[in-house]
């Protein structure tokens, strides 16, 4: 049984407790006295916090967030944090939401503390909300550096609701300490029962850890802002190591699917496999909520627009970049000759014009994969997305209903390579043979190994971050990842281009695009970044007015 079944069926109107002396709890509800006295209470109201996992929903949603970068862009519009157009606004729903998730973590954690029990049973959920707290900071924090900490119940009367932001360094120590916190109660995933699937475990508290601390200490590093930013990254690399050889999780190879392996992860099959180690669970006919539309967006054409930049990174059959003397690749003369024998993963990311594929639009039909930039899955540049395309028949009136996949085991082996890297500027094959190759092995394609870079000219690190960027792709990465490699002025200002028009001319005839020197379309042009300001988000107006200018905007806005 799935989280969500114990989730959505039940009220969580009881973590709203009253600061006010008065009884005014109605007769058929739990008072707060009357509640945090057992496990399941705790348990209770932790499950309210598996609301504030990232989601399919919304406009931060994991699918859409990395269009902030250069990955894809929309049929419906151009996004304004990725082209630099975006202006400071009265109110922002991550430091609303954030703030206010907070406080029901807290209320839990204050419980906790004034119980004072070494009950096992109890602890588990302070450590479930040591680890919530963890990631809602986590969220706010990559948003906008340095936030107000806030680790207990505030009042109407509080001091912190008019203080300064803490710095950021104290932020990202206490993110680090709350995680370091939370692994002392929680279970292994060995021990979940089988209806406790989607629960936190020490395992997603390790993995958590080593993205934070590797985020921290490649921001630190490339952006100077603090002098201990290898050893966040040295923390990174021994927080993946430990969930490597805890052997509770592994790749996940889908062999019944063959090169289609990759793509399958994120449908039905890929649920709760070895290779999760956090999952936003959903599932179908369990209630409120736990179906979402992201094939209903990508059918749309909301992820429609893949960027020429992000299918040229995909290497060919042999592992060589495109442009390298040596490589196999087709060009680009036919509307399908870029994706012949290339990495298979595009072919699972990317749709392939004349292949047969099913539409929301179609009722379970299968139609090709249109030539046209119109209609079926509607594109800018000519690639259509096809990961997070589900094929389930009643997906148009059900919604789909496979998870997202927040933590999984590969993300935790690219983590280790990079961190290895970063510390000392090379990696040995033995580790490459224990991260990046075993996620290359899924796909079908050669391994990468010193030799092979050193005799193709080729740079380790920019290897590194390419099988990061392509893996992880549409999973709320990209974005981040260009930010703390201090990269993103340079990537993000580039014109995003799709595919060479002159294939497609015919099924196009009244379109007239721009084009490039070299016929391929240029979809938007004139972007920027501005690295004195775009590399952190302004800080919603409302606040700094709330606190009479104790809060200050970031740099530049």
């Amino acid at each position: 049984m799935k989280l969500s079944k114990l989730i959505y069926g039940m009220a969580c109107g009881l973590l709203m407790v009253s600061c006010q002396s008065m009884d005014l709890v109605p007769e058929d509800k739990y008072s707060d006295k009357d509640f945090w006295q057992t496990a399941n209470d705790y348990r209770l109201a932790a499950n309210e916090f598996y609301h504030y996992l990232d989601s399919f929903h919304g406009p931060e949603n994991l699918a859409e967030y990395d269009m902030k970068a250069d990955l894809a862009t929309s049929y419906f519009g151009f996004n304004n944090v990725s082209n630099g157009r975006w202006l400071p606004s009265e109110n922002d729903a991550v430091w609303n939401e954030g703030y206010a998730e907070l406080r029901q973590i807290n209320i839990l954690l204050q419980h906790a503390q004034d119980m004072k029990t070494t009950d096992k049973s109890i602890l588990r959920y302070k450590g479930e909300a040591l680890f919530f707290r963890a990631y809602v900071n986590f969220r706010m924090y990559k948003r906008f550096g340095a936030i107000p900490l806030v680790n207990k119940v505030l009042d109407v009367n509080s001091p912190e609701l008019f203080g300064e932001r803490t710095p950021r360094t104290q932020v990202e120590n206490a993110i680090l300490a709350d995680l370091d916190s939370a692994m002392k109660y929680l279970p292994r995933k060995k021990e979940l029962k089988q209806e406790e699937t989607g629960r936190i475990t020490l395992g997603a508290a390790k993995a958590f850890k080593a993205r934070v601390a590797l985020f921290a200490g490649t921001w630190a590093q490339n952006h100077n802002t603090r002098p201990d930013g290898l050893d966040l990254i040295g923390e990174a690399k021994k927080q993946a190591k430990e969930v490597i050889d805890g052997g509770e999780y592994d790749i996940w190879y889908g062999s019944e699917y063959g090169t289609d392996a990759y793509r399958r992860l994120f449908l039905e099959p890929g649920d709760n496999t070895c290779e999760t180690i956090l999952d936003r669970q959903y599932g179908k006919d369990v209630g409120n909520a736990t179906t979402h539309p992201i094939t209903r967006l990508a059918s749309a054409g909301y992820l429609g627009g893949a960027t020429k930049k992000f299918a040229d990174m995909f290497l060919d059959k042999n592992g060589l970049p495109i442009t390298n003397q040596n490589s196999c690749f087709k060009g680009y003369d036919k509307v399908t000759s870029e994706y012949e024998d290339r990495d298979p993963r595009m072919t699972c990311i990317l749709q392939v014009p004349g292949k047969k594929y099913v539409y929301l639009n179609t009722n379970g039909k299968f139609e090709e994969c249109p030539v046209s930039f119109t209609g079926i899955h509607s594109t800018k540049t000519g690639y259509r997305v096809y990961k997070y395309l589900s094929e389930q028949p009643d997906v148009s009136s059900k919604g789909s209903y496979f998870n997202a996949h927040l933590i999984r085991y590969a993300e935790v082996l690219l983590i280790y390579a990079e961190a290895t890297y970063e510390l000392t500027g090379s990696i040995s094959d033995a580790d490459l043979d224990m991260t990046i190759n075993k996620i290359r092995k899924r796909a079908g394609m050669p391994p990468l190994t010193n030799a092979f870079v050193n005799e193709n000219e080729l740079d380790m690190r920019e290897e590194i971050r390419r099988e990061r960027t392509i893996e992880l792709c549409f999973e709320m990465s990209r974005y981040d990842d260009l930010r703390r490699w201090k990269t993103a002025e340079k990537e993000m200002a580039m014109p995003l281009k799709g595919v060479k028009f002159a294939p497609y001319a015919e099924e196009n005839a009244s379109l007239k695009p721009m084009l490039d020197e070299n016929g391929f379309v240029i979809v938007e042009q004139d972007r920027r970044f501005r690295p004195s300001r775009d590399y952190l988000a302004p800080l919603p107006l409302k606040q700094i007015s709330m606190t009479n200018g104790a809060i200050k905007q970031n740099p530049g806005w």
